[in-house]
């Protein structure tokens, strides 16, 4: 071994003692910052028991906390109201696409926001108003656009070009059409319009030029911009702020443009979670150091964050004698990331000389939880919450690549296979970068006051399959089909959990063993009898195994 080799062990080693010795210190945040508790030594979320649900509908297993998805719109609200009167809130798709969510927060009057045709699509599937629907994204399909103008949302112009295309779209339904402008004021990126842009032949100057041109089909009444993620301090929004202020103001005196809303995108971060700085990325990809909790970091509340914004945008507006704009948001992490956590059972724990113990698990960072490639997460072990903090373990999915862990130098109490930990702040990114990989994708499921509804199917190895062109046929032992552990709950290993008061047993109709069912819930489909998947047309046979 050379000596370089030798010193970089030697300088890994010591970071990760250090780094263990910091977490057996920290000791695990308190549960109520996710709004989760402790029953007996078991995490609920929802007032239901972790350990039933994952019984219940087998794991990996994504839960949503209804109630607290709608406290925090209202939190949100409350403060938006106080500091931003007027301001309109939006949910950002992409942040988490799940039909279930996305009507919880619609029902609560969350408007959409959507980077793509089938973003787009899905709003109005829901009944999102055009009025309510912003209509973002560098690739936006022409029936898209036509949709879009047809609803009256609001169309962000991303480049010079694409303003020819809507009036094109306007025109041909005698429509006008609601325009802003998206503004890159990140230039490493490439969204937007430089914001340097909005005089001579700039591409700003030109899309205000075409919609100035033809008032009959365009209608430009904001500006747009989107510049961060999980942010946990105002500063940069701020800075950002002002530069879309300035391309406002010169709207306003160059080309007698006047802007009404004002959309400062989102971006807004929780406590709870956190983008790795680039020092700590480095010291965990290369030696396995743990970051330190995210919830011990400096963290700016969101009425004050929003409180510097308002600031800025009244003193502004006063000194350069603009009308003031009407404000929309469009958080996404904000409002889901901690209403949500995943649920993942140990399958083996596997001890090598030199190195960290191994517990793999069923939820991979490769196929369900991505985000924790570049953010921290918080993990607990669910089953046995007053189990003490033991020693640091490399937890990794099941699929057959070195890449897919979950965590590196991750203290954590004794695990053993059958137990089941829980990856909190997974309602941001985590079943937008989910991915099937070798094994289905998880289910997703709602609870509300101890009982839960199926907003995602397990996939099965026929959705897998559904598209393909190529006959396939079941395949079965003594009448039971290899598909049936992708659709399937509770297994043999599974039984006995522990659960809330009135949580174990059958409810009603689709009831799963060990939850009840929430009302007017569809019944779940049976094990090995999943729906048919969608038949091509011109095609004949059985496709994906259906019958």
């Amino acid at each position: 071994m050379s000596l370089m080799s030798h010193m970089m062990q030697l300088t890994g080693s010591l970071l990760r003692r250090a780094s263990y010795r910091r977490q057996m210190r920290q000791g695990r945040p308190p549960l109520s910052l996710w709004g989760l508790a402790d029953e007996d030594g078991v995490l609920t979320v929802g007032g239901a028991s972790a350990v039933a649900l994952a019984a219940a509908y087998g794991t990996p297993l994504l839960v949503v906390d209804e109630k607290a998805l709608r406290a925090k719109v209202a939190e949100v609200r409350a403060v938006l109201d106080d500091e931003l009167p007027g301001a309109r809130l939006t949910y950002s798709y992409k942040t988490n696409c799940i039909p279930g969510i996305l009507r919880v927060l619609h029902d609560a009057g969350v408007g959409a926001e959507a980077i793509s045709a089938y973003e787009y699509w899905l709003a109005q599937s829901l009944g999102v108003p055009g009025e309510q629907l912003i209509y973002n994204g560098v690739d936006k399909s022409p029936e898209s656009l036509a949709m879009a103008v047809a609803h009256g949302a609001l169309i962000n112009i991303d480049n010079r070009d694409e303003v020819d295309a809507v009036l094109a779209t306007a025109r041909a339904q005698g429509r006008v059409a609601r325009i802003g402008l998206r503004l890159g004021l990140n230039r490493s990126a490439q969204f937007g319009l430089d914001p340097d842009s909005a005089e001579g032949d700039g591409d700003i100057a030109h899309v205000v030029a075409r919609c100035k041109a033809h008032p009959e089909h365009a209608s430009l009444e904001a500006l747009h911009f989107n510049v961060t993620s999980n942010a946990r301090h105002s500063g940069y929004h701020v800075r950002c702020l002002a530069l879309a202020l300035d391309v406002m103001r010169t709207l306003a005196r160059v080309h007698g443009v006047h802007i009404r809303l004002l959309d400062v995108g989102g971006g807004f971060g929780v406590q709870t979670s956190k983008n790795m700085s680039g020092v700590e990325y480095g010291l965990y990809r290369l030696f396995g150091v743990a970051p330190g909790g995210a919830w011990l970091d400096p963290f700016q509340d969101f009425r004050l964050y929003i409180r510097d914004m308002a600031a800025l945008l009244t003193s502004y507006c006063r000194d350069n004698g603009l009308p003031q704009p009407v404000v929309c948001l469009e958080p996404g992490r904000l409002l889901t990331s901690g209403a949500e956590l995943l649920l993942t059972r140990v399958k083996a724990v596997k001890e090598r000389p030199g190195a960290e113990p191994f517990a793999i698990t069923d939820g991979g960072r490769l196929s369900q939880a991505y985000p924790c490639d570049f953010e921290w997460h918080e993990a607990f072990l669910v089953n046995d919450l007053r189990r003490p903090l033991a020693r640091a373990y490399t937890v990794t999915g099941r699929v057959c690549t070195r890449s897919d862990w979950l965590y590196r130098g991750k203290v954590m109490p004794e695990l053993a296979p059958g137990d089941i930990l829980a990856v909190l702040d997974a309602g941001a990114y985590f079943s937008s970068y989910a991915m099937n990989f070798a094994f289905p994708r998880a289910a997703v499921v709602g609870v509300e006051d101890g009982r839960a509804r199926v907003m995602r199917h397990r996939e099965t190895f026929r959705h897998l399959t559904a598209m393909d062109e190529v006959q396939l046929v079941d395949v079965k032992l003594d009448g039971v089909a290899l598909d049936d552990e992708a659709s399937a709950g509770a297994g043999p290993h599974e039984t006995g959990c522990v659960g809330m008061s009135g949580a174990l047993g059958v409810s009603g109709a689709g009831g799963l063993p060990g939850m009840p069912v929430a009302p007017g819930q569809p019944a779940a489909p049976s094990p090995g009898t999943p729906s048919s998947p969608p038949r091509a047309h011109g095609t004949t046979g059985t496709r994906g195994g259906g019958a």
